[in-house]
């Protein structure tokens, strides 16, 4: 069976080719945007929206169109089967009425009655007369009521000899010539809308003598009432045509006898003896359903607009839009109730928890719901509840204790009343003369100064530098030549302001702990520099060494921190005026020596 590519192939070939280029597109995009936000990194709304539009709507689409695609491919194949099977229904019409022609031109061939006229075995006229009649007479028995034809005419090899029914056109020579050729069988001749069939008769006493011809012309009208009847479609015709293409009978009547040129397209699909074929015909998308009628070469064509099978895939078209947009509604809803009840909160949630980040405790979220959402904005509220607690009644408490803490060391290290006395008791040595003891108490008097510093907790680095000679030069009073000071400062910091109390702790641990277990003493060196996170002071020293993981340890150990009391006391005091981004750090290795690095913020 011969099928032309049916323009629904072509339409879903069109449709699949704009498909993938939307998704090659949205491929791309996708891919371009992936490669700078990572799906995972987008909005919980847009993954939702990407999720049901990817994963429910497109797939359902394309499956519906697949599926109406293949249901309209199979009903369309299930309607045109039906349609031939109803158009062949009237093939034993034809195939009666050619066997029935056959059968009566055999039986006149062997009429004893015709071989005796068609011999001219009469030798009067009453004879003729007779033999007429009698002929007439058999003709009207063996036809019946069955009167397909619209004559019947006998001929002698040179004229006609009896004519029954209407008038006919005279006998082609080239026809009288093929029917004596064909020695008595019959065959079909069609031409300017005219059905005849010829047989030459043959002298049944004398082998292969021709003694005539007869001739029927078939009635069209009955052939017409064959095909009649047939179901049918708007705008539909049904053609008889014979081998050459003629138009032998038609629903359009105007057309009979004629060689219709429009039915040629139609006709070069008939490499079968049955089917159909689509074509275009009067401009018109056409299905021409046809079969071969064997014993005459003729063949009935059904041409039927191809709109006429179209109100089924209309019907399926219309259900899938339909589903299509119960499909999007159904996504719009969902996407609806999702941002409501599940977007919308989370949104609020993350709001409020920006806030928090900024350090804003006012905290406004309205919690409505019992589900896992609701559990987390009333865990979050809760723990922001506790949070503030924890800070009002923790944090802002430690650091109060802090400064106490502080306070009380700068007080258990310089009591005001002690500077007074040093200071009384520089002047009596100065009167009795006696300078060195003077000297020693006034640098004495200096560090008491500067630790009491008007009660301000802060200094510039040139006043913590001068703090810090004013010790030495007490120290060396005890240790002469051993201990040995180097101090490096890049003057742009000279006036940058730090906590008071860092660096001369840290060279007294230098001292005790490093360099006067040895003899010979050694050199401690103390740099101030700037860094990109600020300013840099460096102790480091030569001496003994220690074990720095111990040190570590007891410094984030609240029962041994009173052993690393100064380290610890530095680095909470940075932490505290500063942030836990700046503070001290040690290092130090046995026998080689001790570093310690403190970083500050640079402020003038």
């Amino acid at each position: 069976m011969l099928i032309v590519k049916p323009k629904v192939i072509v339409d879903f070939y069109m449709f699949s080719i704009c498909m993938m280029s939307i998704v090659n597109l949205t491929y791309l995009i996708d891919w371009g945007l992936i490669s700078i936000i990572k799906f995972k990194d987008l909005s919980l709304k847009l993954k939702l929206y990407l999720c049901i539009a990817l994963f429910v709507l497109l797939p359902l689409i394309l499956m519906g169109f697949y599926l109406n695609y293949q249901f309209a491919e199979l009903n369309e194949k299930k309607t045109y089967d039906t349609v031939l099977e109803t158009l062949k229904q009237t093939r034993q019409n034809f195939d009666s009425i050619i066997t029935d022609t056959d059968d009566k031109s055999k039986r006149i061939v062997a009429n004893q009655l015709i071989q005796d006229f068609a011999n001219g075995k009469y030798s009067k006229k009453k004879d003729y007369d007779k033999i007429y009649w009698d002929i007439n007479n058999w003709l009207d028995e063996i036809l019946g009521s069955r009167q397909n034809y619209k004559s019947i005419s006998l001929y002698s090899t040179q004229e006609v000899i009896f004519e029954k029914g209407m008038q006919v056109s005279e006998l082609d020579p080239s026809v009288m010539e093929r029917a004596l050729s064909l020695k008595g069988k019959g065959f079909w001749v069609t031409s300017s809308g005219e059905i005849e069939y010829y047989r030459g008769i043959m002298d049944l006493n004398k082998y292969g003598k021709m003694i005539g011809i007869e001739r029927f012309n078939l009635d069209e009208e009955k052939i017409y009432q064959f095909f009649k009847g047939v179901k049918s479609y708007d705008n539909a015709h049904i053609y008889l045509l014979d081998s050459k293409g003629i138009i032998l009978s038609s629903t359009d009547r105007g057309e009979i006898g004629s060689n219709f040129k429009k039915l040629v397209p139609i006709q070069k699909g008939f490499s079968q003896e049955e089917g159909f074929v689509k074509t275009l015909f009067d401009e018109r998308a056409n299905v021409a359903f046809f079969y071969t009628i064997n014993e005459t070469n003729w063949r009935l064509i059904q041409v039927i607009p191809e709109t006429s099978f179209s109100m089924l895939r209309r019907t399926i078209n219309l259900i899938l839009l339909i589903t299509i947009l119960l499909c999007v509604s159904f996504g719009l809803l969902f996407s609806f109730v999702q941002h409501k009840y599940l977007l919308r909160p989370l949104q609020k949630l993350r709001r409020e928890m920006m806030k928090l980040k900024s350090g804003n405790f006012n905290i406004q979220l309205e919690v409505d719901s019992k589900d896992e959402i609701g559990e987390i904005s009333n865990g979050f509220m809760r723990t922001v509840t506790q949070l503030k607690e924890t800070i009002d009644d923790v944090y802002i408490g430690k650091i109060k204790q802090r400064e106490a803490e502080l306070k009380a060391l700068e007080a258990q290290i310089n009591p005001h009343f002690l500077y007074n006395t040093l200071d009384s008791i520089h002047w009596l040595a100065l009167k009795e003369k006696n300078y060195e003891v003077s000297e020693q108490i006034e640098a004495l008097a200096e560090i008491f100064r500067h630790v009491l510093n008007k009660g301000e907790s802060f200094i510039t680095i040139r006043q913590e530098i001068s703090f810090l000679e004013n010790y030495m030069f007490i120290q060396k009073r005890k240790y002469g030549k051993r201990i040995k000071l180097n101090i490096n400062v890049d003057q742009v910091l000279m006036d940058c302001k730090m906590p008071k109390l860092v660096l001369q702790p840290l060279v007294e641990n230098a001292i005790v702990h490093g360099l006067e277990p040895i003899v010979e003493g050694g050199n401690i060196e103390v740099s101030i520099t700037r860094v990109p996170q600020g300013v840099l002071f460096t102790v480091s020293d030569n001496g003994t060494g220690t074990d720095e993981s111990r040190i570590h340890q007891m410094m984030t150990d609240q029962k041994e921190a009173k052993n690393v009391f100064a380290l610890k006391n530095i680095d909470e005091r940075i932490k505290i005026n500063y942030g836990p981004e700046y503070g001290l750090h040690f290092t130090s290795t046995y026998q080689v020596g001790t570093q310690v690095k403190v970083y500050i913020p640079m402020i003038k």
